[in-house]
């Protein structure tokens, strides 16, 4: 089993990091591992891994970045001898933990580094700084861009211009991965889906429940032959709707994602 050390950064918030990170890089971890994932989420303002409390992927830890010392706590992380992702909080935090990775030396026992944007500017232009601070610390480590929440009726080229650059060249928009060296323009697509909202309702990943049991169908068939309240069956209704929707998102957009992330890891 192959176990592999992951860091998702970005100085910009709102850029999806959470859904990157539990929606995308844990169950890809999981598989991998075979065993339950540690998740360190350094963030002193958001809690955003504890919407997922009812996931069996992973051992969730919150820390706090300040008042301890950041380069002694990642090396104990990262020592560690499981899989490990590591959830970095926006602005200041992420500044304070890439510093903490590369004055410790510690970048060096990444294998990954993963930078989540959507498709504003300052997502871009953050993704790219993030790029280029950790690839002078480290020349040799993976990096991958994950372009979050794709409406599936537009064109990848189209939403995420910025990015990508101008794809018909109306515009003479060149694209921020220009600036990358071309080894590292590595990118996954993330698409928009209710099922990742609902999913982290629920208090687990995506991928959880799209690989389920199907026994939700013989509970709602149960609990309407058994009169149950019409407030259960339309919960249960609406989970086996959940899990449908679940399963072609993992088919279509997480599977593609998996097989991407083995090419890029080598």
């Amino acid at each position: 089993m192959k176990r592999y050390k992951v860091a998702i950064l970005n100085t910009k918030g709102g850029v999806g990091k959470s859904t990157a990170s539990m929606q995308l890089m844990v169950p890809y971890l999981y598989q991998k591992s075979g065993s339950a994932i540690s998740y360190f989420e350094f963030d002193d303002e958001n809690e955003d891994a504890v919407s997922f409390d009812k996931s069996q992927l992973v051992w969730i830890e919150k820390v706090n970045v300040t008042g301890i010392d950041l380069r002694e706590q990642l090396r104990d992380i990262l020592l560690l001898e499981n899989s490990i992702c590591i959830d970095v909080g926006a602005n200041k935090t992420t500044v304070y933990v890439m510093e903490a990775l590369i004055d410790s030396g510690m970048v060096h026992a990444l294998d990954l580094v993963v930078i989540p944007l959507m498709d504003g500017e300052l997502d871009a232009v953050s993704a790219i700084n993030v790029y280029h601070k950790i690839k002078e610390a480290n020349e040799d480590i993976k990096v991958v861009f994950v372009l979050n929440r794709w409406n599936e009726n537009r064109e990848i080229e189209s939403q995420f211009d910025l990015f990508l650059g101008d794809k018909y060249g109306f515009f003479d928009t060149k694209g921020l991965v220009n600036y990358i060296e071309e080894k590292d323009r590595n990118y996954i697509v993330l698409a928009d889906s209710d099922a990742i909202k609902y999913s982290r309702g629920f208090g687990m990943t995506l991928w959880e429940i799209a690989l389920s049991s199907d026994s939700i169908d013989q509970e709602l068939k149960e609990a309407i032959k058994n009169g149950a309240s019409k407030e259960e069956i339309k919960k249960l209704s609406f989970i086996k709707g959940l899990k449908k929707d679940c399963k072609e998102y993992h088919d279509r957009v997480l599977k593609p994602a998996f097989e991407r992330l083995d090419e890029i890891l080598g």
